[in-house]
């Protein structure tokens, strides 16, 4: 179980855009069970937005007071722990500055949260990490449109010694996201590029990485159930019925058959 808190406080009236963001991947799982923004405008819940495997909870176009507020987000985490990330927007915001972007992501605990805030015009961050064993990449990368605030990814790629696989477009403004899910891995060095255009009112993005050492191709070699392994026979018993039957009906239009006789 956890429960954590973020503050801000606004100066001017103001709305907001808040999106928070987790994958799910093998033992990597974190479900929220509410997401609540608490100030002088009264308490205002998030809602589910996109479900596992990429999981998303907004608020969208919240009118806010002035005054000092908290987003709280509870839920549970997995015993492999996962991450969340968030980004929010307001609509009457300057923007944010600048910061540096892309680098290593630190995949010690098998899930990694990292943001990109672009300077305004056209970027492509890169963000690098290596895996020691086959592994299943999810990732996840959001951003939240709030007034001027804007990010339009034009591509979401994860770069690897197999060449290019290119994340897609699962939600667009004002909540866009862009997901990939990759089959087994093998070890080496890989990339994330994330390019697009940021607004003059400089806006920021989150993403969201998990790995696992899970196949998602691989065959179900689980043993029928009695049950099924019963339906299975009975179904044999039928077929071969069924062929016995054909034979005879040969055996008996043919000509010269059974029903030719010698006198």
């Amino acid at each position: 179980m956890f429960s954590q808190t973020y503050t801000f406080t606004l100066t001017n009236p103001n709305t907001v855009n808040i999106l928070l963001s987790s994958v799910v991947n093998g033992d990597h799982h974190l479900d929220f069970s509410s997401i609540v923004l608490t100030g002088p405008s009264g308490p205002i819940s998030a809602t589910e937005f996109t479900p596992d495997p990429f999981t998303g909870h907004v608020i969208s176009n919240a009118r806010l007071a002035p005054g000092s507020y908290t987003l709280t987000a509870s839920g549970t985490n997995s015993a492999a722990l996962a991450t969340y990330v968030g980004t929010i927007a307001l609509a009457g915001s300057a923007g944010a500055q600048p910061s540096a972007n892309g680098g290593p992501l630190d995949l010690t605990a098998g899930s990694a949260g990292f943001i990109g805030t672009p300077s305004a015009g056209a970027f492509s961050n890169v963000f690098t990490f290596s895996i020691g064993s086959p592994q299943t990449v999810k990732l996840m990368l959001s951003s939240a449109v709030g007034g001027d605030q804007n990010i339009d990814f034009t591509s979401v790629l994860l770069r690897g010694p197999f060449g290019d696989l290119l994340a897609a477009e699962l939600t667009r403004d004002p909540f866009e996201t862009w997901t990939l899910a990759t089959p087994l891995l093998n070890p080496g060095s890989y990339s994330i590029i994330a390019s697009g255009i940021n607004s003059d009112a400089v806006a920021t993005y989150a993403g969201t990485l998990a790995l696992s050492p899970r196949d998602p191709d691989a065959p179900d070699n689980d043993v029928p159930e009695p049950d099924s392994g019963a339906l299975v026979m009975a179904g044999l018993g039928a077929a071969l019925v069924m062929l016995r039957t054909d034979r005879r009906r040969f055996r008996t239009n043919r000509p010269g058959g059974v029903l030719s006789r010698r006198r």
